[in-house]
């Protein structure tokens, strides 16, 4: 048995090849969740109980064919999350994941959902898409590289004060 992959839609990739032929790209602006598990289709047009839609947050291209998405789904509700959806700035239904019976997380109530996303976007059209980043960009996938930053910026203020206790112990002799 193949492993789940994610469906692209017909009508999304329809609206791709349309945008890349008048020289433009598709952007992705929402994922959504729902709470209905079931195998996806090409011909659907939207997730069959969709939950929540949220802007994306943060994004990185991990190679020319693949992309890292993040989205925080906040508020009070609760749900079962058993189906997402990828959304264009349009609002077409770009691409489905979901599996028959099974759940793929829990958004509780009162607690935010941050949950990142990886597409495989080879199936697309080449250079056809591109993503549009909400207003709450929290630079969830640059975590790395601030951990690299925060640790040479500790190790920096280390050897100063080690400096400043030098030459505090240097003047009490003189």
């Amino acid at each position: 048995m193949s492993s789940p992959v994610v469906q692209f839609t017909k009508v999304g990739l329809a609206e791709l090849i349309s945008a890349k032929n008048q020289g433009i790209k598709g952007a992705i602006k929402w994922i959504a969740a729902g709470d209905r598990s079931y195998q996806p289709t090409p011909e659907q047009k939207a997730l069959y109980n969709e939950k929540q839609r949220e802007l994306i947050s943060d994004w990185e291209e991990l190679s020319p064919t693949q992309l890292r998405m993040a989205a925080v789904f906040k508020g009070n509700l609760e749900y079962e999350v058993r189906e997402v959806g990828f959304f264009l700035e349009t609002g077409t239904l770009l691409a489905v994941y979901s599996v028959p019976n099974t759940l793929l997380a829990y958004k509780s109530a009162n607690a935010s959902w941050l949950q990142k996303f990886t597409l495989d976007v080879s199936p697309l059209p080449s250079n056809s898409i591109t993503i549009e980043v909400g207003n709450d960009n929290i630079n969830l996938l640059l975590g790395e590289e601030l951990t690299t930053i925060a640790t040479a910026q500790i190790g920096n203020m280390s050897r100063h004060l080690e400096l400043l206790f030098r030459f505090n112990a240097l003047e009490k002799r003189v």
